[in-house]
Order: C-alpha cells, then structure tokens, then sequence
C-alpha cells in the first residue's frame, strides 16, 4: 500500500514530527518540495537531499507485536546533506523496521543521538535535528531501539551540514555575481594577496581577517572567497575609486563558521577579480587555525607617543586603550623623552606593572593594573626618591622584580619600592642586562657581556642563567649562548638580547642578530638611520644548540622579528610568541606596506620541539593596532582583575563574584552567587568552579586543559 493523503491517519504511532512535516506540504513549492510519494517534505529550502521513504508494506503498528520478526532498524533520509545560510535548519530523521515477513514499517519508538553536536543538535524522541546555522560539519546519526529479552537494535547514517553565505559590500549587488560565471587565468592580471600570509597559523579567537591585496582599477568587482570542505564564505566588492582600500573584513558570522567547522583543515582563500571584459581568477593561499583559544590583554609601547597601550579582547572585538596617564613633563631632556613611560614589563597574574619614566632619565615604579593603572608610586618630579631601572621581571607571585641598570642586576620589592640585598649568592654586575625570570620561579635567564651603547643597545652579548636558590637566594652563573656562536646565521651579528621563558620553563626564546635594537642613528643626511636585520631562536634552560625560529623570523625580504615576549598560556598545543617586525602588513592602503612601521605579530610555537627541526609557524598581524604607529615590546597578561580574597572596592574589580565584607570586615572578592551563570573560555575567573564544565581557571582565565 503506498502512501497517500490519509497517511496521517493511517499512521496515528508516526508522532509530531511526521505530522508537522506533513501539514509543511501546503507551503507551496517556494519554501518545501512536496512528492506524493513521499511521506513528508525535505527539510525545507536548505535542504539539498530529497527524501523517498521505503514504504513497500505500511500499516498502522500495534506495540504489542512491535518486536514479533523484527530484525533490524534503518534511518531515513540515508545520508542527507543540509545547507544552512545563517538561518535555524530542521532536518528530520525517521527510523523503520525490516520484519522477517519482508515489511518494512515505521517506528516511533528508541532512542536519537549525535556522534558531535558541532553543528545542531537532535531530539533523542522524535528523531528531528535542528542546525544552528552558524558552522558546518559532518557527523554521525545513531537511532538505538532497546527489545526486551536481546541486545537492541542500532542504526547509523551520515549528516551533512554545509553553512554557504554570500557578503555584497556595497556598492556590490547581487547581480555582481554574475561577473564571475567564467573565470580564467591571467597571472599579469589576477589580484595579488597580501595578507593573511600564506599557511599562517591563528588561534580560533583571532579576530575576523582584514583580507587584503593589490591590483585594480575603479570599477572593478573582487570576488573573496574562503572555504573548507563543508563551508563557503565570499564576500563580493567593487573598486570604488582613489579612496578605495583593496580589503575586506570578513563578516563575523561567516568568520565563525569557517573557524569553527572542519577544525583539522586550512582555509582556502583566493581573490578573483572582474575587469571589462573577463574575470581572472586570484592564486590560492590557505590560513591555519589552530584548535585553541588566546586569552588576556597585551599592553605594548606606541613608540611615537611614549605610551603604554593595551589591546583586550571584548565578544565586539579587540579594543586598544590607553593604560595610564603619561608622566608630569620633565625640565630636561630631549623633548620626546619628557613625558614617557617605557620599558614596562607585567605580573604574571596581570595585576601590576613596572615600567621607568622619562625613557631611562628618571625614577621607575610599578602601577596597580587592576585599580586601573594607579601607580603605587609616581613620582611628582625626576629627583624624586625612587629605584631606577631599565629592565624588569616579576617573580611568579609578583612579590619580587629582578632588574637591571647600567651596573647590572639587583632585587626590588614592588611592594614597598625598597632595593632588596640577596640573603645568599650574589647577582651579577657589569654588562648584565634585560634579566627575565622563569615562571616556575626557579631560574632567571639574563643578557650577559653586553657591549655598546648602553643597557638597551649594544652588538655584542651572550645569553646567561641564575639558579633561584632560595628566598632571595641565588647560585652560580651559567652562560648558555655566545653571540658569536650564531655569527654565520644568515642575519649575522654577535648580539643576544630579550629573553623570554615558555609559560612551562622548558625553553628560553631570544632574539639574535647585528645589534639589539631593530635601528640606530646613522652618520649621513641620505642614510639618518642603519635598519639591522634579527631572527628569534629557542634554547632550552641548560644550553645546547639553539633552534632558529625561522617561519616567525623571515618576511620576503629578510629576518625581521624583535623583543620576543610568551603567553603565560599553552593552547592548542601551541606556546604563542608575540614580537615586533618591520615587515609589511597587507598593502599600502589598508596596512603597512613599503612604511618599515613597527606592528606586533604572533607566531605559534609547537610544543612538541624536535631538534633541528622549526617548531614555529608563519605568524599573523596583532588585530587591534594602529597601523600609523610603531608599536612594539608587548607583554601578553591576564585581563587585570582581583582573584578572590584580594581587597577590593567594587564588584568590577573581581575577576568574578561581588566586592563584599569578608569575617574580619574588609571589603575583597568573593565567589559568585550560586545562581550566576558560569565563565565561559577566555572569561575572567576566581577559581576552577567559576568556569563551565571542561574548563579551568589559569591565571584568572578559563582555559580548556591542553589536550
């Protein structure tokens, strides 16, 4: 008997779904694709499967012989593909019954599942899923109908989800689309990428691309497209004339999708352009993303403006702020140095900061991060009584900064401002310089030998290590690298400088080149200034042979990366590394290109490091900057906040929970109400119960354990 109109009531055990699907039959032909011979509709415009139900014996069921000569259970529709445009998607399923009779009837009962709920969910009793419509993906339909007395019955089919968006930046139409029916290839013609750089490596947080290139004329309509295997993401935009930017944002929505969906494959992107008379169709490049998130804020220095910035990220985007107030403005001194505030360094937990005043010319001191960059102690005038430093680094709990001046390295109690003597050891004096302590509190690495032109530049020095004894106790020094070991490296040079630890202690990364800074002054009006190549390296805390970081150092022209600084957070099996370059970022437009501007950049550097092998990837721009700056020395920390139990004066302080009265009556972070809703990844946090499940608070993030 095959089905017809009365279908419904010949099949009452069908349930909701069925019948729903059925009444969807009167939409019309613009929204479902209707077939008499099919129990239901498609699962709607999305949907690019159509479904033909096995009726060959239909009858109503009775549960009391629903397992008399049944022998197995299938799905249907058999591997559907679904497409989603942003929109919710319902695709239902529908299990039946093969008897030994040779029928094949419907079965309301059992139970649905999903291998991965990535892209939707099921309902575990009517077999409907339901797309989110914002990622695609592939994963597997389980159906399992428990039989009293024997083993259930299982079946499983494939789900397809495809997400497809199309983006028309105007003055872009559809009709642009049009233009791009027939492509062909003209290398003298096609749009050249210029940025993401190829194969680079992104945490999935990043973001959205700003993709940009070269090539055009006004009138022109470009074509992004960036795909993975269930996704496509284009965007369509017209060369509006001498304003135009040669770029695109990608659209938010159409960024997630492409980060979230098919997580083991690259993006795809190309740049095809339509001229009169033909469309070329652009190289093919792909971007990485990595299976990890990055959390925190990264406070840097705006050269030009003597500033310490900080970028952070909010669900808008990435936002940049001015920290603090610059310093009262000096009698002396070179004009650009009268009101500065630089070489800064942060607290591992994000609260405090130390920095020098007057670019070296005065007093340094330390700022309260997390009351919003109030200095513990800022001095009214440089002849105020106050430690001087260069360089600086806290100890894991912050309650020690190591740092150095012109006659090498000695103790500071942030706290108080007091210089501290060693209770055992010795530090070391001289030319020892820009000392980094490790975050397990065990050694401190340090720029030993330096000679030049001063605590910040000079073009030869080695790389040293302290062993942290005690409480302020210190052991022998152990030099590691000599500058002139990697002399024969294609930057050349004998000068070490800026070390930096791994937020696990096992490796020390540095930079290595000419001279420690990326410029100096030069000797003639036609040369004002001598740019130096540097490349980064990694060594591991006893010495050894040092690995070249090479896809983070080298942009088409040369080695560019300076003053390597680590996240205090392992993700995605990744240690990511931010530094400064000179190389170009995208065009001339829209970034950088032919400026030599200091930007940040990050790379991503395995953790699984194998010798002789790079272990570092091809980086990408720090979203959030100016791209009429020169930025540089950034420190990535966590989202200044107060942990519980630490003094507070409003809840907005706390890293969660409210500011009240604890049993001695002083106002400090409590957890949060039992009723508040969790921390998410990459929110702020007090304690591992703060945040969601699988999550863990580091640092005062909630991060996924690496793994």
């Amino acid at each position: 008997m095959r089905p017809d109109s009365k279908t419904a009531l010949l099949l009452p055990g069908l349930g909701a779904a069925l019948l729903a699907a059925l009444a969807g039959c009167d939409a019309g032909p613009s929204t479902r694709d209707c077939n008499s011979r099919l129990a239901y509709c498609d699962g709607g415009m999305d949907s690019t499967t159509a479904v033909d139900i096995p009726f060959r014996d239909v009858r109503p069921i009775d549960t009391s012989d629903l397992f008399t000569g049944l022998q197995s259970v299938s799905i249907t529709p058999a591997n559907p593909t679904v497409v989603v445009r942003g929109v919710v998607v319902n695709q239902p399923f529908m299990a039946f019954g093969t008897y030994a009779d040779g029928t094949v009837r419907p079965i309301t009962l059992g139970t649905w599942s999903l291998t991965r709920a990535r892209a939707g969910s099921i309902d575990p009793a009517t077999g409907t899923f339901t797309a989110t419509g914002q990622v695609g993906d592939v994963t597997e339909v389980h159906y399992e109908l428990p039989r009293p007395g024997a083993d259930a019955l299982r079946a499983t089919t494939n789900l397809t989800v495809r997400y497809e968006r199309e983006f028309f930046a105007a003055p872009s139409t559809e009709a642009d689309r049009a233009r791009f029916a027939t492509v062909v290839t003209d290398p003298t013609r096609a749009a050249v990428v210029r940025y993401p750089l190829d194969t680079a490596l992104m945490p999935q947080n990043v973001a959205p691309l700003d993709v940009q290139w070269e090539q055009g004329a006004a009138g022109d309509v470009y074509r992004v497209r960036l795909t993975k295997a269930h996704v496509a993401v284009t965007g369509f935009v017209t060369h509006s004339g001498a304003a135009f930017r040669f770029d695109w944002n990608v659209d938010p929505a159409g960024w997630r999708a492409l980060v979230e969906s098919d997580l083991d494959e690259p993006i795809a992107l190309r740049v095809d352009r339509a001229t009169a008379g033909a469309a070329i169709e652009g190289p093919a490049r792909t971007v990485r993303v990595a299976q990890g998130s990055l959390a925190g804020a990264i406070y840097y220095w705006d050269l030009r403006a003597g500033r310490i910035l900080r970028i952070r990220e909010e669900l808008t985007g990435p936002v940049r702020e001015t920290v603090l107030a610059n310093p009262p403005t000096r009698a002396t001194g070179p004009a650009e140095n009268r009101q500065c505030v630089a070489c800064h360094t942060i607290s591992r937990d994000g609260l405090q900061m130390a920095a020098e005043l007057w670019e070296g010319q005065g007093p340094s001191t330390v700022f309260d991060l997390a009351a919003g960059g109030t200095p513990t102690r800022f001095p009214s005038t440089d002849t105020a009584a106050s430690p001087s430093w260069v360089y600086a680094s806290f100890n894991a709990n912050g309650t020690r900064l190591i740092a150095n001046r012109l006659d090498g390295l000695f103790l500071v109690n942030p706290a108080t401002g007091a210089v501290v003597p060693p209770a055992a050891g010795t530090l070391p004096r001289g030319n020892s310089v820009q000392p980094s302590w490790s975050p397990d509190n065990n050694t401190i690495a340090f720029v030993s030998d330096a000679t030049g032109d001063g605590p910040t530049a000079f073009g030869t020095s080695g790389l040293s290590t302290i062993p942290v004894t005690g409480a302020d106790s210190f052991g022998a020094v152990a030099q590691r690298v000599t500058g002139g070991s990697l002399a024969t490296q294609r930057e050349g040079g004998r000068a070490v400088a800026y070390p930096t630890w791994t937020p696990d202690s096992r490796w020390i990364a540095f930079q290595h080149g000419p001279y420690s800074e990326s410029d100096r002054a030069g000797a003639t009006a036609t040369a004002p200034r001598t740019r130096f190549p540097a490349a980064l390296y990694l060594i591991g805390p006893a010495g050894g042979t040092p690995t070249r970081l090479t896809n983070a150092s080298a942009d088409e022209r040369e080695d560019d990366a300076y003053f390597p600084n680590f996240s205090p957070f392992v993700q995605g099996g990744q240690y990511w590394l931010l530094y400064f370059s000179r190389r170009d970022y995208g065009n001339a437009q829209a970034g950088t290109r032919g400026t030599g501007r200091r930007q940040l950049w990050v790379t991503a550097v395995s953790t699984a490091v194998t010798p002789g092998a790079d272990p570092s990837s091809v980086p990408y721009w720090l979203p959030g900057q100016d791209v009429a700056s020169d930025n540089v020395s950034g420190f990535w920390a966590p989202q200044p906040c107060r942990p519980r139990g630490m003094s507070c004066t409003v809840s907005s302080e706390c890293c969660a929970g409210t500011c009240g009265p604890n049993a001695a009556g002083a106002l400090v972070c409590n957890p949060p109400p039992p009723e508040a809703m969790c921390r998410r990844e990459g929110e702020r946090c007090g304690a591992d119960g703060d945040c969601c499940d699988g999550l863990s608070c580091a640092a005062n993030v909630c991060l996924r354990p690496p793994g």
